[in-house]
C-alpha cells in the first residue's frame, strides 16, 4: 500500500482545482440529496450485492460498503487512479466488507449480467462516458430480476422522460423519480427496478 498515493489521492480533492467545487454548497448539497434519496427509496438486505458504476473519489462507494450486510460491492472504474485509490483506501481503513474493484471499461466488463441485486450510477459517470442509452442498458443488465438501478445525473441537457422511456423499453420501469435544481444544479434521481 502506497500512503504518498493516497495522501496525494485525497488532498488532490481539495487542490486548487478540484477544491472550490467539493468545499461548495452546491456540491454538499448534491452529496446530501444523493446519499437521502438512497436512503428513501432503497433497502439493502442481507446478502445483498451491490455494483457501483464510476469510483472517482470513492466516497460514494466507501458508504455503500458500509451498507452492506454479508454482500459484497463491486465497483468499477476505467481509471486506474480512482480503482487503485478506493481499493488502497478500503485496505488502509481495513474496511470489514467485501469490496471488489474492477478497474476497466463498464461495457466491456463480462460476466456480470443478472448478478446485483442493487446497481448505482451517480454524478458524472453517464455525462463522461459519452454515451446514453448503451451505458444504461449496460447497467440495467447486471440486475437480478426484481434488482433496482439507481440513476443520478447532474446533465442539464437529459430528459427524464428519456430516462423512463429507455428503462421501460428495456424491461424495467422506473418506480420513483425527483429533479431539483436547489442552488443552481439541476440533478434527476431515479430508481428503477427490473
Amino acid at each position: 500500500m502506497d500512503k504518498d498515493f493516497l495522501l496525494e489521492t485525497y488532498g488532490g480533492g481539495y487542490g486548487p482545482e478540484a477544491g472550490p467545487w467539493n468545499l461548495s454548497l452546491e456540491s454538499k448539497y448534491l452529496e446530501y440529496m444523493i446519499t437521502k434519496f438512497f436512503e428513501e427509496n432503497f433497502t439493502v438486505g442481507k446478502g445483498y450485492d451491490i455494483c457501483n458504476i464510476g469510483i472517482g473519489a470513492g466516497i460514494w462507494d466507501r458508504y455503500l460498503s458500509y451498507k452492506l450486510k454479508n454482500g459484497t460491492l463491486t465497483s468499477i472504474d476505467r481509471l486506474e487512479d480512482c480503482a487503485r485509490a478506493l481499493k488502497e483506501g478500503i485496505a488502509y481503513e481495513k474496511n470489514p466488507n467485501r469490496v471488489n474493484v474492477i478497474c476497466g471499461d463498464v461495457m466491456l466488463v463480462k460476466g456480470l449480467e443478472e448478478k446485483f441485486d442493487i446497481v448505482t450510477m451517480v454524478g458524472s459517470t453517464r455525462a463522461e462516458s459519452g454515451l446514453y442509452s448503451e451505458i444504461i442498458l449496460k447497467a440495467l443488465s447486471f440486475l437480478k430480476t426484481g434488482g433496482s438501478l439507481y440513476y443520478q445525473t447532474t446533465d442539464r441537457s437529459e430528459n427524464a422522460e428519456d430516462f423512463i422511456k429507455l428503462c421501460g423499453e428495456s424491461g424495467a420501469f422506473v418506480e420513483k423519480w425527483i429533479c431539483d435544481d436547489t442552488h443552481g444544479s439541476k440533478a434527476c434521481y431515479f430508481k428503477a427496478v427490473k
